[in-house]
C-alpha cells in the first residue's frame, strides 16, 4: 500500500514538473539533490577546514614574558648564486633578533663564490658561517646531504630552513618564527610567489596561495602533512633523533616526506603572519610554475593514505560541484536555471570571503578576482599534472 501511495506522488509530481516546462523532472530532481548535498559539502571545507586559518592563534603554552630560542638559518646554495649575497643576504644579516647565525653550505664549484663568501664571513664573523660542499660538475649532490652537513654545522638548537631564491618580507622573520618554537618542536610557515606584473604571475601566485591553504589548514586541525623548505623549521635533537631524511635517494621530500615522519599533533606550530613569511622570485611563466608542481609533485605517491584522500576528495568534490551545476543548467529551463547559479553564486561568494580572511593573515592580495577561474580549473589541472607525472617519469628526482 506505502508503495502504491509512493508510486501514485511520483507520477502526479512528475507531470506537474512537466507541466512546468521541466523536459526531464527525474534527471532534474537528481541532478538538484545532488547539487545541494555537495554545495553543503562545499560548506563544509570553507567554514570548517579552510575556515579555520583565519580565527587561528598559535598561543599555546605562550606567554608574553618567554624568551625565544636562538637561531640557525641554514640555507644551501649552488652555482648563480651572486644576486643571493649580494641583495638577500644583507637582508638576512639585518634581521631584528638577539641570538641568530645564519649558514650557507656553498654547494658551488665556483672558487669566486668562495672568495665572495669568505669576505662577508670576515665581515659579520658572528653572524655568518660558511661551509664549504665542494662537488664536480658531473655530479651534483642531493640538497638532503647538503642540508644534513648545514644541520651538523649550525651552531644552535633550533633551526630555520629557507632557499637562496626567497627573501623576508621584512626584518622581523626569524624573531616572528623563533616564537613557534616556545610550543612546538616543528614550525611551519608560509612562502608566497614574488608579486609582479601580468596574468601568469597572477594565476601562479594563486597557485601557490590555494596550495599552501590546504597544507596549512591541515596542520592548523592537528594533521601536519608538509610544510615548504622555503619557510620552515626544525630542531636538531628532532632530526637525530628520527635518524635523519627519508628517502635519501630522491632529491625531494625534504618539507613533506620527512615532515610527516617527524610531526605530531601536539609538535607542530603554525605562523600565519604577514611579517614572519618569506617571497620566492619567478623565474619563468606558467610552463616553469607547471614544471615546478609536477617534479615537486613525485613526492605524493608516498604520502601516507589519509594524507592522499584528504587531498583528493576536496578537489573531487569541487569538480562533482561543478558538474551538478552544469548539467542543472542543462536540463533545466531558462527560468529554473536560478536554481543551480543561485548555489554557485553563493560558494564563490563564500571563497572568496574567506579566502580574503586568509589572504591578510599571510600577507597576499590582488588577485583573489583569479581565484574565481583558477577554482574551476583546479580539479581539472591536478588532474592532468597526476596523469602526466604517471605516464612521464622523471628521473632527475633520483640519486
Amino acid at each position: 500500500f506505502q508503495i502504491k501511495i509512493t508510486v501514485e506522488y511520483l507520477n502526479l509530481l512528475y507531470n506537474d514538473l512537466i507541466e512546468l516546462g521541466i523536459a526531464h523532472p527525474y534527471l532534474a530532481l537528481g541532478l538538484n539533490t545532488i547539487l545541494i548535498a555537495l554545495f553543503f559539502i562545499q560548506l563544509y571545507y570553507y567554514l570548517s577546514v579552510y575556515g579555520s586559518i583565519p580565527h587561528f592563534r598559535n598561543n599555546r603554552g605562550i606567554r608574553k614574558d618567554m624568551p625565544t630560542p636562538p637561531i640557525s638559518v641554514i640555507i644551501v646554495i649552488r652555482e648563480n648564486s651572486y644576486y643571493f649575497i649580494e641583495e638577500t643576504l644583507p637582508l638576512l644579516l639585518q634581521q631584528q633578533y638577539d641570538a641568530f647565525e645564519i649558514v650557507l653550505v656553498d654547494c658551488s664549484y665556483d672558487d669566486e663564490i668562495a672568495e665572495i663568501l669568505a669576505e662577508k664571513r670576515a665581515e659579520y664573523p658572528e653572524l655568518l658561517h660558511v661551509t664549504r660542499f665542494k662537488q664536480q660538475l658531473q655530479h651534483e649532490h642531493s640538497i638532503k646531504l647538503a642540508l644534513t652537513v648545514g644541520i651538523k654545522a649550525a651552531r644552535y638548537e633550533h633551526l630555520l630552513f629557507t632557499t637562496p631564491d626567497c627573501v623576508p618580507t621584512s626584518d622581523k622573520w626569524i624573531a616572528l618564527m623563533a616564537k613557534g618554537f616556545i610550543s612546538g618542536d616543528i614550525v611551519i610557515g608560509y612562502c608566497g610567489i614574488e608579486q609582479k606584473k601580468g596574468g601568469a604571475n597572477r594565476w601562479i601566485r594563486c597557485s601557490r596561495f590555494i596550495s599552501s591553504v590546504r597544507y596549512l589548514a591541515s596542520a592548523v586541525r592537528g594533521y601536519t602533512y608538509r610544510g615548504t623548505l622555503y619557510n620552515i623549521g626544525y630542531t636538531k635533537s628532532l632530526y637525530f633523533g628520527n635518524k635523519g631524511f627519508t628517502h635519501l635517494n630522491m632529491g625531494i621530500g625534504v618539507d613533506d616526506l620527512f615532515i610527516q615522519k617527524i610531526a605530531t599533533p601536539d609538535n607542530v606550530s603554525v605562523i600565519m603572519n604577514p611579517n614572519a613569511t618569506v617571497r620566492q622570485f619567478q623565474y619563468g611563466g606558467i610552463g616553469w610554475w607547471y614544471a615546478l608542481c609536477k617534479y615537486f609533485g613525485y613526492a605524493y605517491r608516498y604520502y601516507p593514505g589519509k594524507a592522499k584522500r584528504a587531498l583528493r576528495s576536496e578537489l573531487v568534490f569541487r569538480f562533482l560541484f561543478f558538474g551538478a551545476v552544469a548539467g542543472s543548467i542543462i536540463v533545466l529551463p531558462l527560468l529554473w536555471m536560478a536554481i543551480p547559479l543561485f548555489f554557485l553564486f553563493i560558494r564563490l561568494l563564500l571563497v572568496e570571503l574567506t579566502l580574503r580572511k586568509i589572504g591578510k593573515r599571510l600577507g597576499e592580495h590582488k588577485f583573489l578576482g583569479t581565484y574565481v577561474l583558477y577554482d574551476i580549473w583546479a580539479p581539472i589541472g591536478g588532474l592532468i599534472i597526476g596523469i602526466d607525472r604517471m605516464f612521464r617519469r622523471n628521473k632527475a628526482i633520483w640519486r
